[in-house]
């Protein structure tokens, strides 16, 4: 039974205490089984004298599985979590003409990059899609787990592929798109952006409500300048906020690299453990069928011990 387990395991502590006691739990010893008399001296015991010395073991039978039925034996149904395929993230990144601002000793669109191939490159079994927008929206992969190819997109990214602006709504709805007919335990969108939504397309509520209709949870990213006065004139951080919560997923901020890495770090991390978390919600139940078992015994040995087997009195 591959994947059993059971829902009460320290019920599995009474088919070890069942043994003893139900050997010691034995009734008066009488003399001879009646069908057992012999008929003439020195005659070899027979089958009615051998049958009746086992039926202790087959008491201590039925209760070990009658113990077992108590701890609750099952098995998971595991197409339920969809191994290897347990999230589909579809990554959008904005590639409007101010990701090429200075960040750090590069530029926004730079670190991005690196930053996100990294991550691709640390994924296992997650598939992985891609959307660039700016004032429209660019599919450039479906989630898939060819992450070479992932990564040669990515680095071959350069601003200026679309009509320039930044399309938040359209981004974000390009990426869902991709996700509609996914079966994965967890679809996520990972949108990254440096500026407020400026274009004449989807509305980016429009798309966090489609978002969340679909259950999928969007972690939104917002490349920031580390002056407060700066910040607030570049970015629209609380529609980035207002679109995560709606949804589920969380926003983040980042003003320099490092964070920027740390931030897709987390999001790997939350999902992750989204998922070692999930447990099976369909069960093949086995007590009915160790306790049927360990009843009809314990119903073999008094019928047994009542007739074939029964015993003269002391």
């Amino acid at each position: 039974m591959n994947g059993l387990e059971f829902a009460a395991p320290a019920g599995l502590a009474l088919a070890l205490l069942a043994i003893p006691l139900a050997w010691a739990v034995r009734r008066p010893r009488p003399a001879v089984p009646v069908a057992a008399i012999p008929p003439l001296a020195g005659a070899r015991p027979g089958w009615r004298l051998r049958f009746a010395r086992a039926l202790p073991a087959l008491r201590v039978l039925a209760v070990v599985l009658l113990a077992i039925a108590v701890a609750g034996p099952r098995r998971g149904d595991a197409r339920t979590l969809v191994p290897g395929e347990g999230i589909d993230i579809v990554l959008s990144l904005d590639l409007s003409s101010s990701m090429l601002a200075s960040f750090g000793d590069s530029t926004r669109l730079a670190v991005t990059k690196d930053v996100v191939r990294e991550f691709i490159r640390s994924r296992e079994n997650d598939r992985v899609g891609l959307v660039v927008f700016q004032q429209d929206a660019l599919p450039l992969s479906p989630p898939s787990t060819d992450y070479a190819a992932l990564d040669r997109m990515v680095a071959d990214l350069d601003s200026g592929l679309l009509p320039d602006g930044t399309g938040i709504g359209v981004g974000l709805a390009a990426a869902l798109s991709m996700l509609q007919e996914s079966t994965a335990a967890s679809r996520v969108v990972i949108l990254l952006t440096d500026g407020e939504h400026n274009a004449p397309s989807i509305r980016p509520e429009a798309a966090a409500a489609l978002a969340a209709a679909l259950k999928v949870r969007v972690y939104t990213i917002g490349v920031v300048s580390p002056s407060p006065i700066d910040r607030g004139r570049e970015i629209d951080e609380r529609l980035l906020r207002e679109i995560a919560a709606q949804t589920g997923g969380r926003y983040f901020a980042a003003s320099d690299p490092g964070q920027l890495a740390d931030v897709y770090d987390e999001i790997s991390s939350l999902e992750r453990s989204r998922i070692t978390r999930e447990s099976f919600d369909d069960y093949d139940y086995f007590a009915p069928w160790f306790a049927g078992a360990g009843a009809a015994l314990l119903a073999l040995e008094l019928l047994l011990a009542g007739t074939l087997l029964r015993r003269l009195p002391a």
